[in-house]
């Protein structure tokens, strides 16, 4: 490959670019997920996790490098885009952009090539960069980004429809993405029972217009590599079904529904080769139509969710695919909003919900990690979270479920989450034994007296809420488990949503949303002046206390950390106090603070955990995940989506 100084001139060079670097995220990810499903001794597994960050760091060093002189002298720098650079760029992105595993640097690009073919006119390229901005958006957080993806669809759109006759085959192939992505978005926001006539009505419609451009795509073929794969609209549509009752939408929206589901259930029992998830997520779909337009019954369905259920096709579901299949993955989702659907949320068959709650919460815990199966997971098990895990009714399933699919798909969040609550546990003793005024009031107790009669109740629940505080970071695990680049703005502005969405996940679990302002608080200056989420008060939260001892730990843990992905060098704990002092009553709690000041014995405890306590801590956080990994060792099939030369094997 002939290197330029800043950039290259070729679409191939472009696409070897980001390959080379997608294989050196791949390495990370697989070496990370091979460690998390290791069974190795305790030093063995320390000492490949001490390996396994170190590489991370000296690749984190060499991309830096690599992304400053090809992409950010652009993006940030003093290089201006000329259209020998651009247009080769733009038309790999459009191409390619959901096989990019650096979302962050992809949607700075996209955002530098839209002000550049702006300022052009270039409405082709325009509409390029919109839906490569689009993709970024929705794959990092499309739950709170979902208004930038939706302007961004509606211009990209316009263009499309406009100029559809005058592009390239392979632009009118791609671009058919742009509704994709509108069905993707329509498709959450009806899995979070956000449902109306006029959002069905939507979806029709982008199904109609979506259609007559995939008919033309596909009556124009001539065997083109990129046609291999194309948008399923149909199943698009159909799948309304699966979130829908009979009277939820009017009889036009019906019939269109359920027409869409028989074509592509008809088309699935002509072809052959497709696998046994892809027949069952067609056919509960179609049969969930019938049942919309009142042509089957609620019993009809429900007795073949009972079958669905058998242990012959759990085992298929969990296997079928390797450590990655589209297909399985849209079965368990189906089932599993079939099944909340059809029993109202566990009203009317509470065994058959309570075996879908445990059943996905076991597919989607160990999936592997790539930034399309991190928002996918996450997408799925956020709405899941907000609409059937409330109706949970066994706590300990809860707050095992809710671990599970938040922070230990994450190790190092689960890692830090767990030194957290071991510091807080430490912080919490010694305040009830020191300084238990602090604390009346909290939990119903009136006195010093009660506090201490109730210590064991303080440190569970400062304990559980510890665990529970970065929840919310289920819908960045793209961002979390490959920190192998420095992050971009929208990958930061990413991260500070994670307070909110635990704030928000929390709220709507009665069990567990007395945990809200410790999600929401845990960074906010202890004054309320600084940090995120702006809008959220803690200095007014009756909590306050419980969020200003995790804001400390929080700190602690994270400045200290010599093990984990640190990329900055870890500070030991007189240094961190000496922050600590030094925000004493503005952005820490001066209480806190001085009780760490003052107890020595405290003080001791928090040194050993912070250093050679960490790694028992480690250890023991990696042997937990692994006690909850319950299947055999998966194939390894997800490793195409790093390859931009290889198409996806789903069928």
């Amino acid at each position: 490959m002939q290197e330029e100084s800043h950039g290259f001139y070729s679409r191939e060079e472009w696409t070897q670019f980001f390959t080379d670097y997608n294989t050196e995220i791949w390495k990370l990810n697989d070496t990370s997920y091979k460690l998390v499903q290791s069974d190795l001794s305790a030093e063995d597994w320390i000492e490949e996790y001490m390996k396994n960050s170190a590489a991370i760091r000296e690749a984190y060093r060499k991309n830096e490098e690599m992304l400053d002189r090809h992409v950010r002298c652009f993006t940030r720098g003093k290089e201006r885009w000329t259209r020998q650079v651009a247009d080769p760029l733009i038309s790999f992105m459009f191409r390619y952009i959901t096989r990019i595993q650096d979302l962050g640097t992809a949607c700075e690009l996209a955002q530098s090539l839209l002000e550049f073919y702006e300022g052009l006119g270039d409405d082709v390229a325009v509409m390029k960069c919109l839906l490569a901005r689009a993709f970024c958006c929705d794959f990092l957080d499309g739950i709170h980004l979902e208004d930038q993806v939706k302007e961004d669809c509606a211009r990209a759109s316009i263009i499309y429809e406009r100029e559809f006759l005058r592009l390239t085959p392979e632009e009118q192939s791609m671009g058919l993405s742009i509704y994709d992505l509108e069905f993707d978005r329509l498709s959450n926001r009806l899995k979070l029972g956000d449902i109306s006539p006029a959002l069905i009505e939507d979806m029709v419609e982008i199904h109609r217009v979506s259609q007559k451009a995939l008919d033309y795509v596909v009556a124009v073929d001539q065997g083109y590599e990129f046609n291999l794969i194309l948008p399923d609209f149909d199943y698009y549509l159909g799948f309304c079904a699966l979130c829908l009752s009979p009277g939820e939408c009017t009889q036009e929206q019906c019939a269109a529904i359920l027409e869409a589901a028989r074509r592509r259930q008809e088309t699935s029992e002509k072809e052959t080769g497709h696998s046994e998830c892809y027949r069952v997520r067609t056919g509960l779909v179609y049969h969930m139509a019938m049942r919309l337009s009142r042509l089957i019954s609620d019993k009809e369905v429900m007795d073949g969710l009972h079958e669905l259920m058998d242990q012959s096709f759990i085992s298929v579901l969990f296997t079928e695919g390797g450590t990655f299949s589209q297909h399985s993955l849209e079965a368990m989702e189906g089932i599993e909003l079939a099944v909340e659907n059809i029993t109202h949320r566990g009203k009317t068959d509470e065994e058959l919900f309570d075996r879908t709650l445990r059943l996905f919460t076991e597919y989607f815990f160990d999936r592997a990690y790539t930034t399309f199966v991190d928002y996918v997971c996450g997408t799925c098990s956020y709405c899941y979270i907000q609409t059937a895990l409330p109706h949970a009714r066994d706590k300990e399933m809860l707050l095992n479920s809710l671990l599970k699919l938040t922070m230990f798909r994450q190790v190092q969040t689960a890692i830090h989450s767990y030194m957290v609550g071991y510091l807080a546990v430490d912080i919490l003793e010694s305040m009830t034994e020191h300084k238990p005024e602090l604390l009346i009031g909290q939990l119903g107790t009136h006195s010093v007296e009660e506090v201490r009669e109730r210590k064991k109740d303080f440190l569970v629940f400062l304990y559980q809420g510890a665990l529970l505080h970065d929840i919310g970071k289920l819908l960045c695990s793209s961002v979390i488990n490959a920190q192998s680049h420095r992050l971009g703005d929208l990958e930061f502005q990413v991260l500070r949503f994670h307070p909110q969405t635990g704030g928000e996940m929390l709220q709507n679990l009665p069990q567990l949303s007395m945990f809200r302002d410790i999600a929401l608080g845990h960074q906010k200056s202890f004054d309320g002046k600084s940090g995120y989420p702006a809008d959220f008060d803690n200095t007014v939260s009756p909590i306050k206390i419980f969020i200003d001892i995790i804001t400390i730990c929080d700190s602690l843990d994270a400045a200290t950390d010599h093990l984990g992905r640190n990329y900055t060098r870890a500070k030991d704990f007189d240094t961190v106090m000496k922050e600590l002092r030094a925000g004493r009553d503005t952005r820490y709690s001066g209480a806190v603070t001085d009780l760490l000041d003052e107890d020595i014995p405290l003080q001791k405890k928090v040194r050993k955990l912070l250093g050679d306590g960490r790694r028992d801590v480690y250890f023991n956080v990696h042997k937990k995940i692994l006690e909850e990994t319950r299947h055999p060792e998966l194939k390894s099939t997800h490793d195409w989506m790093f390859n931009l030369y290889v198409a996806s094997p789903d069928k």
